[in-house]
């Protein structure tokens, strides 16, 4: 048993004087790294009773709007956290569903044959490099290192490097933790998806809070100037305004936030300080 830690104490104290009573608010979370510990096999990962728990009790606050924002693609997504009632972005945000949305970025969507031949022919350079996988998602790929040894590193890098270079026009490569993204070259990310929700469900001049731990939720920290951005994990704030050391910080927070009430006329009312219990997050 803890008391609140510093730093979720300071993002606590942003939200809860920026907080409107009676006023709805985004609230964006990545998935891997942020509401899961990052795993070495990216099919581990599934979304615990307790943050089960604390998601549910908070999409179904009529003010908030919770979405889950992933480079996974949107089945995959949906079947870990497997919750009804929010929104989910998957693959950065180029497909979105729930709430009535049903959104794919078009231009993504003519890239997927493409991708695949392209998934294809890297997973065959690779698979002499131990512990290398390519995942191909539908509109984006991904190509993952964490078990791959040093030494194969450099090799790795180039092939996926030389691999998308011969079809540049259409895709680009971002580099991630410990892996590499092959995404089409579109001016949607996760920080126009956020937006894009934001202004599809009328909440462009509400409150939106944005927790992500990869390089790719920087468009995101850009993109929201108004937003309360953490970033969970990490030595350095980068474009968040805050940040988090790790996935449980993030559902102590949350824990906190699921005790939101409205107080009216004064802003939502901020919960006594109590005490979690805090569960061992394994991979």
């Amino acid at each position: 048993m803890t008391q609140t830690s510093p730093l979720v104490a300071q993002v606590i104290s942003e939200v809860a004087k920026r907080a409107q009573s009676d006023s709805p608010f985004s609230l964006f979370l990545d998935f891997d790294g942020t509401l899961v510990p990052i795993a070495a096999d990216p099919s581990i990962p599934q979304l615990d009773a307790t943050t089960s728990d604390l998601l549910k009790r908070l999409s179904r606050k009529p003010s908030c709007v919770v979405s889950i924002i992933s480079g996974r693609a949107i089945e995959d997504l949906y079947q870990r956290v497997a919750l009804d009632g929010l929104i989910y972005a998957g693959n950065h945000g180029l497909e979105i569903r729930g709430r009535d949305i049903d959104f794919v970025d078009s231009q993504a969507a003519g890239l997927r044959e493409s991708l695949g031949q392209l998934s294809a022919s890297l997973a065959a350079k690779l698979r002499s490099i131990r512990g290398a996988l390519v995942e191909y998602k539908g509109l984006t790929a991904s190509v993952h290192f964490r078990q791959v040894a040093t030494g194969d590193l450099e090799h790795l890098a180039d092939t996926v490097k030389n691999e998308v270079a011969m079809d540049s026009a259409s895709f680009r490569l971002n580099a991630g933790r410990k892996v590499l993204e092959i995404v089409p070259r579109t001016s949607w990310h996760k920080g126009a998806a956020a937006r894009w929700i934001n202004r599809h469900l009328h909440l462009s001049e509400h409150l939106s809070i944005y927790l992500g731990d990869d390089s790719t939720d920087e468009d995101a920290f850009r993109t929201l100037t108004q937003a309360v951005t953490v970033k969970v994990g990490g030595s350095t704030l980068n474009g968040a305004k805050y940040q988090l050391p790790d996935p449980p910080a993030v559902h102590e927070f949350l824990a906190w936030m699921a005790d939101f009430e409205p107080a009216p006329g004064t802003g939502m009312r901020v919960p006594e300080s109590r005490t979690f219990a805090t569960d061992d997050h394994q991979n």
